[in-house]
């Protein structure tokens, strides 16, 4: 007996093994529209015991070997593989050119009669969809980041890492107009100084001009003079000053220059107090340079430096 077994199941291996699925799908359907249903349908017992088939064949199994059953008035079994068909795909429909009235009837009531069984079955399959979805939107996600995190890892195997060392003075920190920050790369900060100084700067100026335009030339004679006067002992000079017409608008201008000119001042110490406060000796940077590459010179940079008795600019490049 156990000889037999063992030779059954070594039978039973070499059939799975031979039977081609779309090859012995196309063999049921051919040997159904030949008019053969007893063959058909034991062709589509045995080849979906044998072989394995994906969802959309075994469906067309479950169709032939049905529609077989019923052609040979075993209605049983007709439902049998038609239910079988349903639980893989529950909204399967016969189509209408294809198959007679009374076949789709049964499978219809079919349907109906296991309605609820069905439902089950569909809500499974969304949730399994869902899943499958899911997980190829996490698998896609997987492989988009080891993707970026390979050209990451290319990148940093293929470049060189230079560590740059820039070396400041602190003479710089005492030029107005932001320079300090400026050049410690605190770019708002500069502007904002800068900015701010040139406005008090320029209403103290404006403020300046504008007193000077209140000024006219005046000319007083002093009469009986001993000496340097003229033949009737006159002595005549000119003299510029403001009228008293327009005293209050001197009043207003100085005022505004005066204030400006110490606001701006102000400002000017608090910028470089700041920039003081900031300054770095030394500034450490990396710069990535890929083998090979030809490092192109950097932009100029602006060095002060002390002399005796006064300080010293100039422009350095890097090559």
């Amino acid at each position: 007996m156990k000889h037999l077994a063992v030779l059954a199941l070594l039978a039973s291996t070499v059939a799975s093994a031979q039977i081609v699925p779309d090859r012995e799908l196309e063999t049921v359907k051919f040997i159904f529209n030949a008019g053969n249903y007893q063959l058909a349908l034991q062709r589509a017992r045995d080849a979906m015991g044998l072989a394995n088939f994906t969802e959309g064949q075994r469906i067309e199994l479950h169709k032939y070997a049905g529609l077989s059953a019923f052609n040979l008035g075993d209605k049983e079994a007709a439902e049998s593989h038609f239910l079988q068909l349903l639980r893989i795909n529950p909204d399967y429909v016969l189509d209408p050119f294809a198959v007679a009235p009374p076949a789709i009837k049964v499978f219809e009531e079919v349907k109906r009669k296991n309605a609820d069984a069905l439902n089950m079955i569909r809500q499974q399959i969304a949730i399994r969809e869902e899943q499958l979805k899911r997980e190829a939107a996490e698998a896609e996600r997987r492989k988009q980041l080891e993707e970026t995190e390979r050209k990451r890892l290319d990148d940093l195997s293929r470049n060189t890492q230079i560590k740059v060392i820039e070396r400041r003075n602190w003479l710089p920190n005492f030029v107005p107009f932001g320079i300090g920050q400026f050049i410690q790369g605190r770019t708002e900060w500069g502007v904002a100084f800068a900015v701010v100084e040139a406005v008090l700067g320029a209403t103290s100026l404006i403020s300046y001009i504008a007193i000077e335009t209140l000024f006219s030339n005046e000319t007083i004679t002093i009469p009986n003079v001993l000496w340097g006067g003229d033949s009737r002992g006159n002595y005549t000079f000119t003299v510029r000053k403001i009228p008293a017409s327009r005293v209050g608008d001197h009043r207003a201008w100085n005022i505004t220059k005066l204030s400006s000119g110490i606001a701006f001042y102000v400002v000017a110490a608090l910028g470089i107090v700041d920039a003081l406060f900031h300054h770095q000796r030394e500034v450490v940077t990396y710069e990535s340079a890929k083998p090979n590459e030809v490092i192109s010179p950097s932009a100029p940079k602006l060095n002060f430096y002390p002399l005796p008795g006064g300080a010293g600019a100039g422009l350095s490049f890097s090559f």
